[in-house]
């Protein structure tokens, strides 16, 4: 066989070898990823991973896309290619559990028409351009559907979330279960009904709409079985079988949301009617002894924040009148001082404000993890409960806040990992519940056999508790614009989210926010940071410099050698020296304006530098190593070919 057609033969095969690693690959390791970025943007959570492989019946995601309208907007654009390769990669590492389907949608046209009917929310980036979708939904083989109206670019952090959260919700349509112990007004079954919504707050309602909530009688023995979340807010008082109840759940199923406060206002406000014998709302509620045997303890004290105070009307004590001041009782967490990672918290954007809260603090357990999801500022200080239940003005605050110290108070935290029980006997013997004066006591309960329900002294499963500090956030006079309804803070979002977010799987309770793909040029920021700091100089030392000019002319005005024309008399000639201290600012002014432009030019040219040298490392620098290393090979081969000679 000659050589040149050996050569043929060769390349052939190789290109047919070529040809079949790349369609066997193709179909053999399609969920084989390899993720360089720094990020891990193209891998996927423990947490989702689990997530897929605990699905029992094909999930169909479809993604409604307008690629041409979105287009022209490089930023909407680069999401949406996110989002794609997001949705591809659940369904290479599901094994055939997800199939994905993209639609582009365009206007007036069947593909639109699916997509509303779908719910797919339209968007117009300015008045008269074209609809852009952009939305998922997914359905299962029974057409059981969700959805996701529409995919924000700010919310690129919680994309796997959404999306796994969506999946997770296929799986297990039914909502989520949750038994409610409170003292509190708050009836969710009531507020979802419109008739007989009347009274209910803004955060009762939501949690009727969006759970199946059980309010637990106030004689409780046990948590029903198929509760998915326990909901504790601001309790009355506790009998040991209630406690122990509350422990055992806790550890065999582990979601608990918890508020409690050192000093309730609303129960401030309630006092025993003998027309309506019901057991008044405590002051101050507590979960003793389980909250110490889990670590946390809260402040019987109030916590006041100087910082972060909200404004209150209030009379003046000097003048009488009404005005607004600073109240530190009240305060808000702003958006910045929440866990940015937590999906609990992290897109929240309004704070959450609180009101004659205490403060949480822990200690260390092995195999527990404390996460603060909201802090104060370090402008704060302690108030004893009752003397904070007596509502004090800010005026009487201020004489008594220190001059210097205070400290960083947690207000809420979530707390995850193995616990153990605050019963090692096992259940308490049964008694009768605590007796509230004026009310007349429930009968004793009857004696019961024994619980068939195995006593757990260590958690079953990994407990996921949030413990919030006040109770008053919940209250609608605390978040709620009396004027148009809506919420003016993310008081009643962050409990939902938080009930929301425990009524997941283990699997999806573990994911936390990610990293947005589109990174900052830190090099760029660092020189145009640079820049700025340079031209704001620039600009001071002028500032400066014109008003010492003024000084000088205002000086030869006091001395008699001025014109007038400074002091107000438009009509009269400049003096030489008024003239010659006004040229020598006008070339100085000119100077630096010189010197100006020069850092303009100077920073324009670093980062064309900076580009020209990214350019070259990613478009040319590896062909010219292949090339190099070629005519390296090239030359070794010839040398020894004459050596052989």
């Amino acid at each position: 066989m000659s050589a040149r057609r050996y050569a043929l033969l060769a390349a052939l095969a190789i290109f047919i070898a070529f040809v079949a690693a790349n369609v066997t690959s193709s179909s053999w390791f399609r969920s084989w990823r390899l993720d360089l970025t720094e990020n891990q943007l193209y891998s996927l959570s423990r947490g989702t991973q689990q997530t897929l492989d605990e699905l029992s019946e094909p999930v169909e995601l479809t993604l409604y896309y307008s690629r041409d309208a979105a287009a022209p907007l490089p930023q909407l654009t680069a999401y949406g290619a996110r989002v794609r390769e997001m949705l591809q990669t659940f369904a290479a590492r599901s094994h055939g559990r997800v199939r994905f389907v993209e639609i582009d949608v365009e206007a007036f046209s069947e593909e639109e028409d699916a997509a509303v009917e779908a719910g797919i929310e339209p968007v117009r980036p300015f008045e008269g351009a074209d609809p852009i979708y952009f939305g998922l939904t997914g359905a299962n083989a029974i057409d059981d559907q969700r959805v996701i109206p529409l995919f924000d670019p700010q919310r690129e952090a919680f994309l796997e979330y959404e999306i796994t959260r969506l999946i997770f919700e296929l799986e297990h349509p039914d909502r989520t279960n949750v038994a409610l112990i409170t003292s509190m007004p708050i009836d969710p079954a009531a507020a979802a009904d419109p008739q007989t919504a009347l009274g209910q707050s803004l955060f009762a309602t939501e949690m009727g709409r969006l759970l199946d909530v059980t309010t637990l009688d106030a004689s409780f023995t046990e948590i029903p079985a198929d509760t998915d979340v326990l909901a504790i807010i601001h309790p009355g008082a506790l009998s040991e079988r209630q406690l122990y109840a509350i422990d055992q759940f806790v550890l065999r199923r582990g979601r608990a949301f918890i508020a409690l406060d050192p000093a309730a206002m609303r129960g401030a406000q309630t006092s025993f009617d003998p027309f309506n014998p019901v057991a008044p709302i405590p002051t101050a509620s507590t979960l003793e002894p389980l909250m110490a045997r889990w670590g946390v303890a809260m402040t019987p004290s109030v916590v006041l924040d100087g910082e972060n105070a909200l404004r209150v009307q209030v009379q003046d004590p000097t003048t009488g009148g009404v005005g607004e001041a600073l109240q530190p009782l009240f305060f808000t967490v702003p958006a910045e001082a929440l866990d940015r990672e937590d999906l609990m918290t992290a897109w929240l954007r309004r704070g959450i404000n609180f009101g004659l809260a205490g403060g949480l603090s822990w200690s260390e357990r092995e195999g527990v993890q404390v996460l603060p999801l909201a802090r104060t500022s370090g402008e704060t200080m302690r108030l004893p409960a009752a003397q904070a239940l007596a509502r004090p003005s800010p005026y009487d605050i201020a004489s008594i806040w220190p001059p210097a110290g205070g400290r960083i108070e947690t207000i809420a935290l979530r707390l995850t990992g193995d616990l153990e029980t605050a019963f090692p006997d096992g259940a308490p013997a049964a008694s009768p519940p605590a007796q509230v004066e004026g009310v007349e006591a429930p009968p004793a309960p009857v004696a019961e056999e024994a619980d068939p329900v195995e006593h757990l002294a260590r958690s079953a499963t990994p407990a996921q508790i949030v413990v919030v500090a006040d109770v008053d956030f919940l209250e609608d006079d605390f978040y709620v614009d009396p004027q148009s309804g809506g919420a003016a803070a993310d008081n009643a979002s962050f409990a939902l989210n938080a009930i929301d977010v425990l009524g997941g799987s283990d699997a999806l309770v573990s994911l936390r926010s990610r990293a947005p793909s589109l990174r900052r040029m830190e090099l760029v920021d660092d020189m145009e940071a640079d820049a700025e700091r340079r031209i704001r100089t620039r600009q001071e030392e002028l500032q400066l410099e014109l008003r010492e000019t003024e000084a000088r002319l205002a000086e030869l005005q006091e001395r008699g050698r001025g014109s007038g024309f400074f002091s107000g008399n438009l009509g009269a000639e400049m003096t030489p020296e008024e003239n010659a201290e006004i040229e020598s600012f006008r070339e100085r002014v000119v100077a630096v304006r010189g010197e100006l432009r020069r850092a303009e030019r100077d920073l324009r040219g670093d980062i064309d530098r900076l580009q020209a040298l990214i350019v070259f490392v990613n478009i040319w620098l590896a062909p010219l190593l292949i090339a190099a290393v070629g005519i390296f090979l090239f030359w070794r081969r010839q040398r020894r070919g004459r050596a052989r000679s």
